[in-house]
């Protein structure tokens, strides 16, 4: 930016006033020409996670991944890496994958768009193609499609298909060769969206190899065995894996001719940029990678190119810490590393296998303690685990092995353990070895309560945990401060145990004048479906009483006459 630029850009930036005003918590803008002032309109849209700002904007993700690898060395790896660099290198080479398979069916079909946001099976010339037709939102239509193109059939109607389509088709059926290296089966391969966390449904397309022209310097052989003399056979041939992953932000009133543009020049320059790393990198390094790393309270994942000989692809710890604070991100949790799930690819594949509801205490009604309150809210992610989960009948004595399995999980999605569950058989064994419990404690019902997960926490992943004592309902009032410091401090969910029963903590609402404190209560108790309307808004019978099982609950509504223990594991201290 030149000087003028500069001072522009300053000048501009001095005349915008923003006003807050605490009493009304509205946020005021206005801009300042000389001794006037004109409101600006503002549109305030709370966001919880990225994918709300996207949507609140008109901004939508669209993601390709790469797979390459090879066990016959590096000259190998360079002609697929140069495969896909002519695959990428302009719109008339590039063509993509799209699954089209419904949520709730079984039965799909697949969708090829070239580099110009057309559908390159169509004949004849194809209009250009939305991007909507690629995004969650458009499920609806495709449905829609479907049902239109089984009418057509059913009134006789002939599909008809031009010579290149038919061509082309013929190469499609081949598309498993495309990436080779890749495992799991073609419907796993063309996955329409990419679960994530932080950004929702990833809109996801894969790269097709062989529909891009061959490059006019390429040799094209007939495929030759060449079996090694026994003397040769002692030396085994180097294994290597690229994975190139691109991600581009585009809005949804798009064309896909502008999506596909943006991903295709960001894959390609990933592509040249992990070949020349190739050629530069060590014997000992086996794998060169490029992932998206989710960001902490940002709009979009962090790309990260590297090098390693093993399963953790960034072990620079100094440059680590510069990411950190580069990225405004807290530096007590990893964020960049595969060797702790941090990417989003290894996170899609956690949720597509996972079989609990994920912070479930979004969007459910107000606390009700009123507008002078303090509030404060467990941070980051956990899974819901409440009884009769993973066909497991523990109805009557599991609830605290429940909460404990939801504090687990939040130590598991914040990268602090790869440990992705923890089974009752596991708590128990662990409380028997360290012998807390006898050996025949392994395989019953007995209960744990909060001492018992504070230890099994230290035991498995190393947590320490504060404890907290009150001899009745009405007094957990009294600590309501305490856990409104652990809450902005430490993050965690808090284990609470008291008349036999076990909740999990997510969150306080305190106000300290009229001596008012609501728990946000999460209940293990709860034996139904995994259904986010029921466990939000619906009351139902729980263990010898009635609530809504994800709920703020008066701490006036607990037991009166039962002393209660809080176990407050403490965050994990673990660096980079």
């Amino acid at each position: 930016m030149n000087k003028h630029a500069a001072a522009q850009s300053h000048n501009v930036a001095v005349a915008v006033d923003c006003i807050g005003k605490v009493a009304t918590q509205k946020l005021l803008l206005f801009s300042s020409e000389g001794a006037k002032s004109t409101p600006v309109p503002l549109n305030v849209v709370q966001c919880l996670h990225a994918r709300d700002f996207h949507r609140a904007i008109g901004f939508a993700p669209v993601r390709c991944a790469v797979d390459l690898h090879t066990h016959v060395g590096l000259d190998a790896m360079q002609r697929q890496l140069a495969r896909c660099e002519a695959a990428t290198r302009d719109a008339d080479s590039f063509f993509v994958r799209v699954s089209n398979v419904s949520k709730g069916s079984k039965i799909g079909h697949f969708q090829v768009i070239n580099g110009h946001g057309q559908d390159a099976l169509a004949s004849g010339s194809s209009s250009p193609l939305l991007l909507s037709a690629l995004l969650p939102d458009a499920e609806d239509i495709t449905e829609d499609l479907e049902e239109q193109t089984k009418a057509k059939k059913k009134k006789g109607k002939k599909k008809v298909v031009s010579k290149k389509a038919a061509a082309r088709q013929a190469q499609l059926d081949t598309w498993g060769d495309d990436q080779e290296g890749e495992s799991g089966s073609k419907e796993e391969q063309a996955a329409r969206f990419l679960p994530s966390l932080e950004y929702g449904d990833i809109a996801n397309v894969e790269l097709l190899l062989s529909l891009a022209p061959l490059d006019n310097a390429e040799s094209v052989s007939a495929p030759v065995v060449i079996i090694p003399s026994p003397s040769s056979s002692v030396k085994s041939n180097r294994t290597l894996q690229v994975h190139c992953e691109a991600l581009v932000m585009v809005p949804v009133d798009s064309f896909m001719e502008t999506a596909l543009s943006l991903l295709r020049e960001r894959l390609h320059d990933q592509l040249k940029e992990l070949s020349k790393r190739l050629e530069a990198v060590p014997e000992a390094v086996a794998c060169v990678s490029g992932h998206q790393f989710p960001l902490i309270d940002a709009a979009f994942p962090l790309t990260l190119l590297s090098c390693s000989s093993g399963d953790e692809s960034l072990d620079d710890t100094e440059l680590l810490e510069k990411l950190h604070h580069a990225f405004l991100q807290p530096v007590q949790q990893s964020l960049f590393r595969v060797s702790r799930g941090c990417s989003l690819a290894q996170q899609a594949e956690w949720i597509s296998t996972s079989d609990v509801l994920v912070n479930v205490h979004e969007g459910i009604p107000s606390s009700g303690v009123g507008p002078q309150s303090q509030q404060a809210l467990v941070d980051g992610f956990y899974g819901y685990y409440h009884y009769l989960q993973q066909h497991m009948n523990d109805k009557g004595w599991g609830c605290a092995y429940r909460s404990l399995q939801t504090l687990a999980s939040w130590l598991f999605m914040q990268h602090y353990t790869q440990q992705r569950s923890l089974s009752h058989h596991q708590i128990q064994q662990a409380l028997v070895q360290m012998g807390d419990k006898p050996a025949r404690f392994q395989g019953s019902t007995e209960w744990i309560g909060s001492l018992e997960v504070g230890y099994v926490l230290d035991e498995l992943f190393g947590v320490t945990f504060r404890s907290l004592t009150v001899a009745s309902g009405p007094q957990l009032v009294d600590v309501a401060r305490e856990l409104l410091h652990h809450f902005e401090t430490q993050g965690t969910p808090v284990m609470m145990g008291g008349g036999q029963l076990a909740f999990t903590l997510l969150g306080v609402d305190y106000d300290a004048n009229a001596g008012v404190c609501a728990f946000l209560t999460l209940d293990p108790h709860y034996t139904g479906d995994d259904d986010l309307t029921v466990i939000q808004h619906q009351t139902v019978t729980l263990e010898g009483y009635k609530a809504v099982p994800c709920s703020w609950r008066k701490t006036s509504s607990f037991a009166k006459n039962s002393f209660y223990n809080l176990c407050l594991p403490q965050r994990p201290s673990i660096g980079f």
